[in-house]
């Protein structure tokens, strides 16, 4: 992969053995790169949550317009939601100079399902621009990985989406070169397949548990499901999708038009998602795909799925405390896995992403209209949870 490093890459991989989940700091001569808040907005609370956010715009700070912002909430993520990591470390995927992701932590390597994803929200369709100062560039090529998820609250579905890399923001925002230094990286084993760029929904709702080390598959389909991409040196564009997303939705959906849900605190931890029992599908009946067995323990009942004319019928059934969700928010949420290389050639002292979210050409309709659910909300009350499925 890397040519440069052939030691540090051993002395990396050696310590990722015997300390796996830890990152190792690197004692050759590094890259550094680090979020450029220029045209951010760091910190605004959000209203009604708990967290705040740091609004990208896409020039001056709060005369631009702006398209996304990044969310963050403790202790998931601090102020200001993204940080760039220059840390040399070594996991099953890959040998990476560093990371960009959530700032909850100063290392990379935290391992599985310990908060990793900066939480992109795509407040409108169009263009969000995150740069990256660059302080210094290693000898060879330098390789980031990038734990990155996008949310829609564009209130309209999505169709597509493009990521770019290049330098510059808003009207000013030019495409990287060939062989300008700049790329995404094309040889890492990231996803299924040793796919070097991937994209999913998150595993609580879409994924089989064996190959995710998990408990329980999915609560829509026991298979991924994502955006196929096209991946060039500088372009990753979404082509299609693959897996259940598209027949059950059609296209990527605004969280406020993600159908309800029904979930089950089973480990009555509040630090952990609750599980989703039941979704309200769109001809208004309550489908149950997971049920609980004889030892109280969940279990996925896809090929045999159970309806019921309203909640009572649901928490009669099921025999536990449930909590009513009016959007089963991680329907919105894609996860982005990618990785940038920047190469000893490289002039410039920063680089941009830029992500750019396309809509339908139709509007679609909101799903299961809020009067179906009066008659059964009484019997639950409306608590929210904070995530509806536990993520990847």
């Amino acid at each position: 992969m890397k040519k440069k490093n052939t030691l540090g890459a051993l002395l990396l991989g050696t310590a990722a053995a015997a300390l796996p989940g830890l990152g190792l700091a690197s004692t050759i001569p590094t890259t550094v790169i680090s979020w450029n808040t220029t045209n951010v907005d760091v910190g605004p609370p959000v209203s009604g949550e708990e967290g705040a956010v740091s609004v990208v715009y896409q020039g001056t700070v709060g005369t631009s317009p702006t398209n996304g912002r990044v969310y963050y909430e403790a202790p998931e993520a601090n102020t200001p939601g993204l940080i760039a990591i220059n840390e040399g470390y070594t996991t099953g995927q890959g040998t990476f100079d560093g990371c960009i992701r959530a700032s909850a932590a100063d290392v990379c390597a935290t391992g599985f399902r310990t908060g990793n994803r900066f939480k992109l929200q795509l407040t409108d369709t169009g263009p969000v621009d995150l740069v990256f100062d660059v302080a210094s560039i290693a000898p060879g090529d330098s390789i980031y990985q990038v734990f990155g998820r996008a949310v829609n609250l564009t209130t309209t579905m999505l169709d597509s989406f493009v990521l770019e890399l290049g330098h510059g923001i808003g009207d000013a925002f030019q495409v990287s070169g060939t062989n300008d230094g700049l790329r995404f990286a094309q040889a890492l084993e990231l996803g299924p397949n040793d796919a070097t760029a991937f994209t999913q929904y998150p595993f609580g709702l879409f994924g089989d548990a064996p190959t995710q080390n998990f408990d329980l598959d999915g609560f829509f389909d026991d298979a991924r499901t994502g955006f196929l991409l096209d991946i060039g040196e500088d372009r990753i564009a979404s082509d299609g999708f693959y897996g259940a997303y598209d027949d059950l939705f059609g296209s990527w959906l605004s969280r406020e038009m993600a159908p309800s849900g029904l979930l089950w605190d089973d480990d009555g931890d509040p630090n952990t998602d609750a599980l989703v029992m039941a979704w309200l599908n769109p001809a208004g009946e309550w489908e149950v795909l997971r049920d609980i067995d004889a030892l109280g323990d969940p279990i996925s009942i896809l090929d045999a799925p159970l309806t019921f004319a309203d909640i009572a019928g649901v928490q009669s059934h099921l025999g536990v405390a449930l909590d009513f969700e009016a959007n089963i928010e991680d329907l919105a949420n894609l996860n982005l896995n990618y990785g940038i290389v920047l190469s000893e050639n490289y002039a410039r002292d920063s680089f941009t992403i830029r992500l750019s979210s396309m809509p339908t050409m139709a509007p679609v309709p909101l799903p299961a209209s809020a009067l179906l659910l009066l008659a059964g909300l009484g019997a639950l009350g409306v608590a929210r949870r904070k995530g509806a499925a536990q993520a990847a």
